[in-house]
């Protein structure tokens, strides 16, 4: 089964941004939904789709022609042109993933347990100490401990600050930014993924049909296991050869934008 609480909470947080391409994003993520794909297709193509917030903001032009294909991932018009679009999510930190799946479990029990409350609907942004071992021994007391630190508006033995923001339609739990200045990405990560799109490369453009085909990186700085603070050889980048006509590196934070090629 495929839990889609996550997806649900990375739209609203597209939404809360307001980034102007809002009204479309919500259009083409309902219309995933009424495609009637299979229930896992239905969860990638929308994951997808939130990945690209910072892309449309960026180029406000575009609009997307095919939302359910695949190799590419998507169809787009822009500026006259036809242009098919790959995505992948560039991940920094494999070693977090794990504890980031079972921490977005936690938060999820959270938001249930306060989705009556009409008076503590918000973006709550915790600053956690996740790296304690004691934090997945015990879910169930770390469960109290958000609760009590939410409804009290005070700290806890884990829980070190809350941040929130305005949002109506419940609770929203995310971990806070904690960037150190060391926390790298390197720029190999970025070749490794490119590497692997070229070799795919004839089956988005023959299965495409377009004028060009981009390749859109992300980095999820919503996720821990994507963040960073800085792209270490970055002039690695520099000289990339590649099929695609087009390839882009985003981060969702500050909603940054890197032309690779």
């Amino acid at each position: 089964m495929i839990v889609c609480e996550d997806l649900q909470k990375n739209l609203a947080l597209c939404m809360a941004s307001k980034n102007g391409r809002s009204d479309n994003l919500m259009r083409w993520y309902d219309s995933i939904s009424e495609a009637k794909l299979h229930e896992r297709e239905e969860y990638q193509k929308k994951t997808e789709l939130l990945l690209l917030a910072t892309l449309f903001k960026h180029y406000p032009e575009i609009e997307i022609e095919n939302l359910t294909g695949e190799s590419p991932d998507f169809i787009i018009s822009y500026k006259g042109r036809r242009i098919g679009l790959e995505v992948s999510e560039i991940i920094n930190h494999f070693e977090l993933k794990r504890k980031e799946s079972y921490i977005n479990g936690i938060f999820r029990r959270v938001e249930q347990q306060l989705s009556d409350y009409k008076s503590l609907c918000g973006i709550y942004y915790l600053d956690i100490d996740y790296f304690q071992e004691e934090f997945y021994t015990q879910p169930e007391l770390m469960i109290k401990e958000i609760l009590s630190a939410i409804t009290n508006q005070k700290r806890t033995k884990f829980v070190k600050h809350i941040r929130r923001t305005p949002h109506q339609k419940g609770v929203l739990l995310f971990l806070e930014y904690q960037f150190s200045l060391f926390d790298e990405l390197h720029s190999e990560k970025i070749l490794q993924v490119i590497e692997k799109k070229n070799s795919k490369y004839p089956l988005y453009n023959y299965n495409c049909k377009t004028e060009e085909c981009w390749l859109v990186l992300v980095s999820n700085m919503h996720n821990i296991a994507s963040r960073y603070t800085y792209i270490h050889h970055k002039e690695e980048l520099e000289n990339v050869k590649s099929p695609f006509s087009k390839i882009l590196h985003l981060e969702n934070l500050y909603s940054q934008m890197m032309v690779i090629k």
